[in-house]
């Protein structure tokens, strides 16, 4: 069985730079404890599960907003994820006396910025991403935002009548977000569409779509927490048109997805570290030397 590690995979700048700031704040002692996440750092349990092991409390529920997350941290130091926040969730922070470190990943802030300047502007702003997710969440507590995650959506959302913009949730599938933003501009033709598609999930979509085709099965490494990953699981599927099955690790590959398969691809989240990626490949390299054949 040839097993084909997909290049790029795994960690984005993004997530490095979130891991970055965690390890930074435990090296310092000036760091006022106890250090809180105020919810998952990044999209995957195992990165979770070590920080908690050095003392990191992740504050984290999937029916509070990070508004609501706050009023459970009352002392010490609050870590901004890389998927941002609203500027609400900022002032709250800061009424509260607590120690601010964000973050927030590079692409995030610059959408950030980008609406704020087009509302300052007089724009009304369309946003393609999906609900519930923290990233967008941080996007609609900005005024004059409105959420569109599909193109039933994008065919029926009423328009004003002045200036429109549309933008996207920086981890958003490409195909979902072409569709969603040609009928945006047919019903209209002056909307300034600014695509923020961070460049390490483009490459990722990317690869997948062109490697995994001449696969017979695609392993796709990561959270199901991670819109990402799911992204890359979708392009698998309908890009690649390949058998594809999301893993969180090797403990979670079926023998039976492996009989009569000769290629293998193996890509993971930008959130999924990457001994947990290279467990998944060096598993399946030596599936057929301990005597199993597919």
């Amino acid at each position: 069985m040839k097993v084909v590690p997909i290049s790029p995979r795994g960690y984005c700048h993004g997530v490095v730079a979130a891991i970055a700031a965690v390890h930074r704040c435990l090296a310092d002692p000036n760091v006022p404890r106890p250090i809180h996440i105020l919810g998952m750092i990044v999209h995957n349990r195992f990165v979770v599960e070590r920080f908690a092991e050095q003392g990191i409390l992740t504050v984290d529920d999937p029916g509070c907003t990070r508004l609501e997350l706050l009023d459970r941290i009352e002392t010490g130091t609050v870590i901004v994820t890389a998927h941002g926040v609203g500027e609400d969730v900022y002032a709250k922070i800061r009424a509260k006396g607590l120690h601010l470190v964000d973050a927030t990943c590079g692409d995030v802030r610059r959408t950030h910025a980008e609406i704020a300047a087009r509302r300052a502007a007089g724009y009304a702003v369309l946003y393609v991403g999906r609900a519930g997710h923290p990233e967008t969440d941080g996007i609609l507590s900005m005024s004059g935002v409105t959420l569109v995650e599909n193109v039933l959506q994008a065919a029926s959302v009423p328009l004003p009548e002045g200036l429109i913009f549309v933008t996207n949730q920086t981890t958003f599938s490409i195909r979902d977000i072409v569709p969603i933003v040609e009928t945006i501009s047919r019903r209209r033709p002056d909307a300034v569409v600014g695509e923020e598609i961070c460049d390490a999930t483009r490459r990722r979509q990317e690869a997948v779509a062109a490697f995994a085709a001449d696969a017979d099965l695609l392993l796709v490494v990561g959270d199901p927490h991670s819109n990402n990953t799911q992204n890359l699981v979708r392009v698998g599927r309908e890009g690649a048109r390949v058998p594809t099955e999301r893993i969180e690790s090797a403990a979670d590959i079926d023998p039976v997805w492996l009989k009569g398969v000769k290629t293998v691809a193996v890509t993971s989240g930008a959130s999924t570290p990457t001994d947990v990626t290279a467990a998944v490949i060096a598993f399946l390299r030596a599936y057929e030397e301990c005597g199993v054949r597919t």
